[in-house]
C-alpha cells in the first residue's frame, strides 16, 4: 500500500509556497501562512517557506501536479484584501508584476516558468494586499486578518479543513 511519503502520493498532494521577507512588514504574510498551516498540519505536508530567488520554484515545482503560492501584492485595494487566481490559466494583473522586496518578483518566474513550459497543472496563486514592507517585522492588523482568511482558504482547497478532516474519518 503507498504511503503519504511514497514518491507517488508526494505529487498528488498539493505543494504550497509561502513567498516573502519577515523582515519586510506585511511582505512576509505568504511566509506566516506557511507556518501557519505547518502549525495546523505538521512536518509532513508539502510546505515550503520559498526561495529568496523566485526563479528556483520552477525546480521546486517541477513534477508537482498542483501548486499554491501565496504571497504579498500591491495593486492598490485595500490592506488585507485577499485575491485568488488561477495562473495555470491566466496571468497576473499588469500592475502587480513590479511587486517585489526579494529581487526578482513572481511575475519574473512565472513568465520563465511559461516561456519554458514549465507550469503546473494547477497553479493557483493567494495574493494578499500589503500595506507596509519596510524594514519591520511583523504584520499589519488586516493582512494578519487575511493570513488567518487564507490559511482556511487554503486548508479547504487541499481538503484538510476541520469540517473536511472529520467528514474523511467517517
Amino acid at each position: 500500500m503507498s504511503g503519504p511519503t511514497s514518491p507517488g502520493a508526494a505529487r498528488r498532494t498539493p505543494l504550497v509556497i509561502g513567498l516573502g521577507n519577515e523582515n519586510r512588514g506585511d511582505d512576509g504574510c505568504g511566509l506566516a501562512v506557511v507556518r501557519a498551516l505547518r502549525e495546523r498540519l505538521g512536518e509532513d505536508e508539502r510546505l515550503v517557506e520559498g526561495p529568496e530567488d523566485v526563479t528556483e520554484l520552477l525546480a521546486l515545482w517541477a513534477g508537482s501536479e498542483r501548486v499554491i503560492v501565496v504571497d504579498a501584492v500591491r495593486s492598490g485595494h485595500a490592506p488585507g484584501t485577499v485575491h485568488r487566481l488561477d495562473l495555470a490559466h491566466q496571468e497576473l494583473p499588469g500592475p502587480w508584476r513590479a511587486t517585489s522586496t526579494h529581487g526578482l518578483t513572481f511575475a519574473d518566474a512565472l513568465a520563465l516558468a511559461r516561456t519554458l513550459g514549465r507550469i503546473p497543472a494547477s497553479l493557483t496563486f493567494y495574493g494578499i494586499e500589503a500595506g507596509s514592507v519596510g524594514m519591520q517585522r511583523g504584520l499589519s492588523g488586516p493582512v494578519a486578518g487575511a493570513v488567518a482568511a487564507v490559511t482556511e482558504a487554503v486548508l479547504a482547497e487541499i481538503g484538510r479543513a476541520p469540517a473536511a478532516r472529520a467528514a474523511n474519518r467517517r
